[in-house]
C-alpha cells in the first residue's frame, strides 16, 4: 500500500514537473514567485496561530530548530557545506543580524495585531531598500523615486494610523522589522559566490541560538503534538518560500517576475478573512494600495533606468569600434 502511495506521489510530481517545463521561463518564474509568496503567507499565519498558545520566543526557537535541521541537511546533500568558511564573511554576518532581528520583531508583533496589517507594513521593504541604497551605497536615486518612496511611507502611515483607535505599539515592532529586512536585503547585494542554502542556514541557526535569550523572560512550556505540527509546517513554508523566491528570480526576467511579489498581500488578506474573519477598514486598504503602487513604480523606474544604461553602454561600445 505504501509503495502504491509513493508511486502515485511520484507520478503526480512528474506530471507537475512536465507541466512547468512546458511553460516559458517568465511563466515559470511567475509561478515560482506566486508559490513563494503563498508559502510565506501560510507560514506567517501558522506562526500567528502558534503565538496564541505559546510565547513568541519559544515559537521562534522550535521553528528555528526544525528549520535548521532541514536546511543543514540540504546543505550536506547538495555539497555546498564545502563552502562553509564563506559564512564567516562580514557581509554574511551583517545580513544574518538583519534577518534575525526582522524575524524577532515580526513574530513578537503578531500576537498583538492583525496579520494583514503587519504584512502590509512589510511591503514598504522595497522602498526602504531604495532609500538605503542611495544613502549607504551611493546609488543615484532621482526625484521621481524619492517622491514615490515618500508617498509609499505615507501609505504605511495610513495602515498604522498612529493616534487612531486601531493603533498598537506592535506596529512599531513591524517597522523595526522593516529596518531589519532592509539591512538584510541591502547587505545581500554585496554577497557574490556564496550559495543561497548556506546564507539561509546561517540566518536560521543564529536566529535559533538567539531565541534562547527569550527563555529568561518567558514561561516556556512543553509543546503538544499539534504545536510541533504547526511549527514544523511553518518551518517548511519559510524555507520553501525562500528557495522559490530565488528560483523565480533565476527562472525569468526580473521585470516580469518581481511585480508578482505583491501577491503576498492577496494571500494574506484571504487568510486573514478565512481564519480570523478580519477585513481591514477602508483607510487601511487605501494605505495598502498606495504602498503597493509606490513600490511597483519604484521598481519599474529602476528597470527603465537600467535599460537606458545598458543601451548607452552598447552605443558607446559601438562608437568605439574601428
Amino acid at each position: 500500500m505504501r509503495t502504491r502511495r509513493l508511486s502515485i506521489f511520484g507520478h503526480a510530481r512528474s506530471r507537475a514537473s512536465q507541466a512547468l517545463d512546458r511553460l516559458s521561463p517568465n511563466a515559470r518564474g511567475i509561478v515560482a514567485m506566486l508559490g513563494a509568496t503563498l508559502s510565506v503567507a501560510v507560514g506567517d499565519a501558522l506562526m500567528k496561530l502558534s503565538t496564541a498558545y505559546m510565547p513568541p520566543g519559544e515559537v521562534i526557537c522550535i521553528r528555528g530548530a526544525i528549520g535548521a535541521v532541514l536546511i543543514w541537511s540540504m546543505a550536506v546533500r547538495t555539497g555546498v557545506i564545502a563552502h562553509l568558511r564563506q559564512v564567516w564573511r562580514p557581509q554574511v554576518m551583517v545580513r544574518t543580524i538583519g534577518d534575525m532581528s526582522a524575524s524577532f520583531f515580526f513574530i513578537c508583533a503578531l500576537p498583538f495585531m492583525p496579520l494583514a496589517e503587519a504584512a502590509a507594513i512589510l511591503q514598504t521593504n522595497p522602498l526602504g531598500v531604495t532609500a538605503a541604497a542611495a544613502l549607504l551605497l551611493g546609488e543615484k536615486v532621482g526625484w521621481r523615486r524619492w517622491s514615490a518612496t515618500g508617498i509609499g511611507f505615507f501609505g504605511a502611515l495610513l495602515i498604522i494610523q498612529p493616534g487612531g483607535a486601531t493603533f498598537t505599539w506592535a506596529s512599531v515592532l513591524v517597522l523595526l522589522c522593516v529596518v531589519g529586512s532592509v539591512t538584510r536585503d541591502v547587505s545581500t547585494r554585496k554577497l557574490v559566490g556564496i550559495p543561497t542554502v548556506l546564507i539561509t542556514a546561517a540566518a536560521t541557526t543564529c536566529t535559533l541560538l538567539a531565541s534562547f535569550v527569550f527563555a529568561a523572560f518567558e514561561q516556556w512550556q512543553v509543546p503538544t503534538s499539534a504545536d510541533l505540527v504547526r511549527l514544523g509546517a511553518a518551518a517548511v513554508c519559510m524555507l520553501s518560500g525562500q528557495m522559490l523566491m530565488v528560483t523565480s528570480i533565476r527562472a525569468g526576467d526580473v521585470s516580469a517576475v518581481v511585480p508578482f511579489r505583491y501577491s503576498a498581500m492577496i494571500w494574506t488578506l484571504l487568510l486573514s478573512a478565512v481564519i480570523w474573519n478580519y477585513v481591514p477598514n477602508a483607510v487601511t486598504l487605501l494605505g495598502i494600495v498606495i504602498v503597493a503602487g509606490a513600490g511597483l513604480y519604484v521598481f519599474f523606474r529602476e528597470q527603465t533606468l537600467a535599460r537606458r544604461a545598458r543601451l548607452a553602454t552598447i552605443a558607446a561600445a559601438g562608437e568605439g569600434t574601428p
